[in-house]
């Protein structure tokens, strides 16, 4: 005896339950796919967002600890040189010449950091919003702002060292007049506070002295290829530029020595 299966109406193709199955399994199959769509996009973004802030943070970071080497610099040519004020204040006669080492606070000076990493963070609102962490952008401000107060101190006390009449360089009575232990004070001070900021925002933002040094080279290395030696043509198209003027000098001479003769 056969006996035949049928498939119920309800769920024969064209049936209402059908449809609904369909139409059930394609929303399904829409969802998944505005999900995946979607979700791909904001995790890729979210990538892009992170890489971004971590770049930002290491080179604020990196940027602080350059301004700490510089105050670290200065400092220790002001600790040189107030042994050397106190070496001529022992003996006098040496003044005339052991006076010209004393300008070597100033030329420590002379070679300041760029401010190009502070003028982003402060011109930037979009940094701020990168950056995502309001306490963190607090104490980079903090740092900023020590070091602007320690760069106007510091070009005041050299006005009075090096500049006008009481320069320290013209006498001794200038030199005995001058306390560089007040300039190697402020020196040590600016310096305890930008180290403590530098420290509490690497641990702000889990960052490592390992991790700092590693962005630090990338940076010099960078630097380097930038600053490299130019290119042989370069040096070509100058000597030739040169040569050119020259032999236009020498031209302009001879035209003009029958005239003088006259």
């Amino acid at each position: 005896m056969n006996v035949k299966l049928h498939t119920p109406k309800s769920l024969q193709s064209g049936s209402g339950l059908s449809s609904l199955k369909q139409l059930f399994l394609s929303l399904i199959a829409t969802t998944i796919s505005i999900v995946l769509t979607f979700g791909t996009a904001a995790l890729i973004d979210g990538c892009k967002k992170a890489d971004e802030k971590r770049e930002m943070v290491m080179m604020i970071l990196n940027d602080m600890s350059n301004s700490i080497a510089h105050v670290e610099e200065i400092d220790s040519a002001a600790s040189r040189v107030f042994e050397t004020q106190i070496d001529i204040l022992h003996h006098p006669e040496t003044f005339d010449t052991k006076k010209y080492d004393l300008v070597l606070v100033q030329a420590a000076y002379l070679n300041p950091t760029s401010n190009t990493v502070e003028n982003i963070f402060s011109s930037n609102v979009e940094t701020i919003n990168i950056l995502g962490n309001i306490t963190f952008t607090e104490m980079v401000s903090e740092f900023y702002l020590l070091r602007q107060q320690y760069s106007d101190i510091i070009d005041k006390e050299y006005s009075k060292m090096f500049d006008g009449e009481n320069s320290i360089l013209d006498s001794y009575d200038n030199l005995r007049k001058y306390d560089l232990s007040e300039l190697l004070s402020v020196c040590e001070s600016f310096l305890m506070q930008q180290k403590k900021v530098l420290r509490l925002c690497q641990q702000m933002m889990d960052v490592s002295d390992e991790d700092l040094a590693a962005f630090a080279r990338v940076r010099q290395e960078l630097k380097e290829s930038i600053d490299s030696k130019l290119p042989e043509e370069n040096f070509k198209a100058i000597i030739e530029r040169k040569t050119r003027f020259q032999q236009a000098v020498d031209a302009s001479s001879r035209q003009k020595s029958p005239a003088a003769t006259d």
